[in-house]
């Protein structure tokens, strides 16, 4: 078996991309797992936690772990041991003990009763549960970090609103801290704690009231030496929709991808955007891919950045990894599937990404599945798949051109789909040469019908590489 497995990750190179072909975590759990989360302790055994679906008001936590960098995993373990209650929201850390700290929502069936609790494995076994949120049901959304001194956050919404906290240290339990008491609604959504311990967060806010849309996407940060929290910063306005992750680089500056999703316009935007912090001002916010899901983003040794996302098929989903080549960003799909892709967990650790996902094979057979990438070393010098792609005039009324200049001698389908990810129409197959190449779009189907006005994304792709770009048909 572990000859086989072994074989399954040899990896798939395509300029640049290193993919490894992934490994099913929980073969032997037959039912929905889903949920996951991965964490890499300082000797580099990697360990996961994810839930499993019994019934629809009853889920479990189930742990493994890999001693040989993804690999083998160990046969999933029940961690949780609930007889009936739905566990929800699984997360993972290890200290520079190798301490494991695993928190999850309980009784997620009863949302009027759901609390935060936490396990603790120490190498031996693990802890009776630990009960975090002590006083607040309707606590849910929990996420862990541990700082460099082993400082541990526990984080989670309260009644949906506001975030509250509590932090271990020196084997003792602070008090419940609400950092941002207010008439609002504040929430973390993710967090990462640079090398100064402090905490870098992406979040949402919204005025007064139940949390309803629109929010805006927010920074703020903690800081550690002087033990205050920031005010906010608006990264983005009028937004629904979750996907929102946050990584620091090697001078502790943020960058941070979200969904862009509005809704004070028709048609509504939909994008995965990217921005960052360069010491004295945020950059302006980038289009990385319209019509996403599920953003997640590391960054490198070299400061380079990767986003996974992901995105609609025509006929089910796909995890694609995107990163910036010249002015293109640009995409490799590292899996699909004709039901459902999701939940992403990215970590970078030696040059390496790690990541774990759920896959779906049909309705009632989701598994944990487990990839990494192996990155390449140095300054990125490669220009990618495309050296640029236009599309003018966008919007159009009758037509519009393609044009594309590639770098190398590749197969490329150039094709229309919908928001929906229906197929529109293919504009070219065929292999090409190194050139710049042109292509006009009528704003017609594969069977020479107009199209309605509207979004539609234009799609080049060659082998598993992807890029999607957005176009409009205006009414004439």
């Amino acid at each position: 078996m572990k000859f086989l497995l072994t074989l399954l990750l040899l990896p798939l190179t395509l300029w640049g991309q290193t993919w490894t072909n992934p490994v099913n975590i929980s073969p032997n759990l037959p039912g929905l797992d889903n949920q996951p989360d991965l964490c890499i302790d300082k000797n580099g055994i990697l360990h996961c936690v994810f839930t499993h679906k019994l019934e629809s008001n009853w889920r479990k936590i189930y742990y493994s772990k890999s001693i040989d960098d993804g690999v083998t995993w160990t046969t999933p373990e029940d961690i949780s041991l609930n007889p009936d209650t739905s566990l929800m929201n699984p997360h993972i850390i290890a200290d520079t003990n190798n301490k494991l700290y695993v928190t999850y929502d309980y009784n997620t069936g009863n949302p009027a009763m759901t609390l935060i609790y936490l396990r603790i494995f120490e190498g031996i076994q693990w802890s009776q549960p630990f009960l975090i949120s002590e006083g607040m049901h309707n606590s849910d959304h929990n996420l862990i970090y541990v700082d460099y001194n082993n400082r541990i956050y526990v984080f989670w919404f309260y009644i949906n609103q506001l975030m509250y906290y509590r932090y271990f240290e020196n084997n003792n339990w602070s008090d419940t801290i609400c950092p941002y008491p207010g008439d609002h609604n504040w929430g973390l959504l993710s967090a990462v704690i640079d090398d100064n311990n402090d905490i870098h967060c992406i979040g949402s806010y919204s005025d007064a009231g139940p949390p309803i849309i629109p929010q805006s996407k927010i920074y703020f940060k903690y800081d550690y030496l002087s033990n205050n929290w920031t005010d906010k910063t608006t990264i983005s306005v009028n937004v629904s929709g979750g996907g929102s992750d946050i990584d620091v680089d090697e001078q502790n500056n943020p960058h941070i991808a979200w969904r862009q999703k509005t809704i004070d316009t028709s048609p509504n935007e939909d994008s995965t955007m990217y921005t960052f912090f360069n010491g004295n001002f945020w950059s302006e916010p980038e289009l990385v891919v319209n019509d996403p899901y599920e953003q997640r983003i590391a960054i490198d040794p070299y400061n380079r950045v990767h986003i996974i996302d992901r995105e609609k098929l025509e006929i089910g989903y796909k995890l694609v990894h995107y990163q910036k080549y010249g002015n293109l960003w640009q995409g490799y799909i590292v899996d699909e599937s004709q039901i459902v892709v999701n939940n992403p967990t990215l970590i970078e650790k030696n040059n390496i990404l790690y990541m774990v996902y759920y896959n779906c094979f049909n309705d009632d057979d989701c598994k944990i599945m487990f990839a990494k990438n192996y990155l390449t070393t140095g300054v990125n010098t490669k220009t990618g798949i495309f050296k640029e792609i236009n599309i003018y005039p966008n919007p159009f009324e009758t037509e519009t051109t393609i044009e594309l200049k590639t770098n190398k001698q590749q197969q490329i389908d150039i094709s229309i789909f919908d928001l929906n990810g229906r197929h529109v129409k293919t504009i070219e197959n065929k292999e090409f040469s190194p050139g710049t190449y042109k292509y006009k779009w009528f704003g017609t189907d594969k069977n020479r019908k107009e199209v309605k006005a509207g979004l539609y994304l234009v799609q080049l792709l060659t082998g598993r590489h992807v890029i999607t770009k957005l176009v409009e048909k205006i009414s004439k």
